[in-house]
């Protein structure tokens, strides 16, 4: 991220600044204030509270995610969803999600707000990760091109906080909606970072937001190529709220400014399906089917417990179909998702899965049936018009159709 925003700023001329945003490991409140400024001036929001600013030494940062990760997941959540998500095919067997968690945002968190102390936390090296052309601009201008945007990215959310809110609550494990979580931080990131290029360049026309996409566009390839250890579905998640948030914010932005950006915060996207397909959400809106899960009651008798229930998404399913298809066919299986739920349950080291999934038409359906078996192995797979029921584990067929809702058509 740190370079792909690099190659874009150092192609503006700019006036003299007042220099590095953390000089000798210490925040420069002179060019803190000068960025609050502009970026005040360009997003249209005020600012209706202080935002602390520190500069944390590396291992200091690598603490602070750690402790995020611990406020974010109830404790035995991460072990439980790597274990439904090898079984399901998300993740390869035997991977652990924290680590892999813990390693991506310490490498890749050169700055970040923070909704629970409601202060900007910066990384003291991590501004000259952008190269020898960056340092250069700076000491010629007098501008910390780099250290300008990562500010005014970061205090973007902490403008996005103090109008809109931002969750710190985690979700329960058995009453997940990531997908539309997941939705909507891409939303926050994509704001944030054409608000941060904005108070860098002082204007956004609609070339620069072109460059910006493209330059976006090739995050998760560099995300896959500097952490090809981590599972695709964390690297996925992260590069989708850069570089699909970006690109749905910018369709905002043509349609009416900041104000109009503002508006989809008040209205977020409620799928990664909408901001996949931005014309799903500004065009004819292709809101998810509710699906409510039934049938389940007589494995919970036998002494089956549920320990997952969660929305998979649009993205996930191409994540998911990527794994065992080329990227093209991976794009057809996942699109024409209407809903989905998934469910988990267990008993000692029984896992049982019940995923009932919601198409636009019966061909999608049929699409999405037919992958199934090489997505998720050993699965049963039943296709009823528009909806596809998969269960996987070592039990008999039990009547999930006739107990579950599908809302819509």
């Amino acid at each position: 991220m740190t370079r792909a925003v690099a190659s874009v700023l150092l192609v503006v001329v700019a006036a003299c600044g007042p220099g590095r945003i953390v000089r000798h490991g210490v925040v420069n409140e002179d060019a803190l204030a000068a960025v609050r400024r502009t970026l005040h001036t360009v997003r249209g929001l005020e600012f209706t509270g202080p935002v602390p600013v520190v500069a944390l030494a590396r291992d200091e940062v690598a603490q602070v995610v750690a402790n995020e990760i611990d406020q974010s997941y109830r404790p035995g959540d991460l072990e439980r969803a790597s274990a439904v998500y090898a079984r399901l095919g998300l993740l390869p067997a035997g991977t652990a999600l924290r680590p892999a968690l813990e390693r991506l945002y310490s490498e890749e968190g050169a700055g970040f707000y923070d909704p629970r102390t409601k202060r900007l936390v910066l990384a003291k090296t991590a501004l000259g990760l952008a190269g020898f052309r960056a340092a250069l601009f700076t000491t010629l201008t007098g501008r910390d091109l780099v250290g300008e945007f990562l500010v005014a990215h970061e205090l973007t959310h902490a403008l996005q906080d103090q109008h809109y809110g931002l969750p710190v609550d985690p979700e329960p494990l058995t009453d997940g909606h990531g997908d539309r979580e997941l939705a909507r931080h891409a939303l926050l990131e994509g704001d944030a970072t054409l608000a941060g290029f904005a108070s860098v360049l002082g204007r956004l026309d609609s070339d620069t937001i072109d460059v910006v996409e493209r330059q976006l566009h090739r995050v998760p390839d560099e995300l896959a190529g500097k952490y090809p250890d981590v599972p695709e579905v964390v690297r996925a998640s992260l590069a989708f709220q850069y570089d699909a948030g970006t690109a749905f914010v910018g369709w905002a932005l043509a349609d009416g400014g900041w104000p109009a950006v503002d508006r989809v915060h008040r209205d977020p996207p409620q799928s990664t399906e909408q901001v996949l397909h931005p014309a799903r959400y500004f065009g004819v809106r292709d809101t998810p089917v509710p699906v409510a899960l039934g049938g389940t009651e007589a494995l919970e008798a036998a002494g089956f417990t549920r320990v997952l229930e969660e929305t998979v998404g649009e993205l996930q399913i191409r994540v998911l179909a990527r794994r065992v298809f080329p990227s093209d066919r991976a794009l057809r299986v996942a699109d024409g998702w209407g809903g989905d739920r998934l469910r988990a349950l267990a008993r000692g080291d029984d896992l049982v899965l019940v995923w009932m999934t919601a198409w636009d038409s019966p061909a999608d359906a049929t699409e999405f049936a037919d992958a199934v078996p090489e997505m998720v192995p050993d699965a049963h797979v039943e296709r009823r018009d528009t909806r596809v029921l998969v269960l996987a584990g070592d039990v008999a067929p039990f009547p999930v159709w006739a107990r579950t809702t599908v809302s819509g058509p």
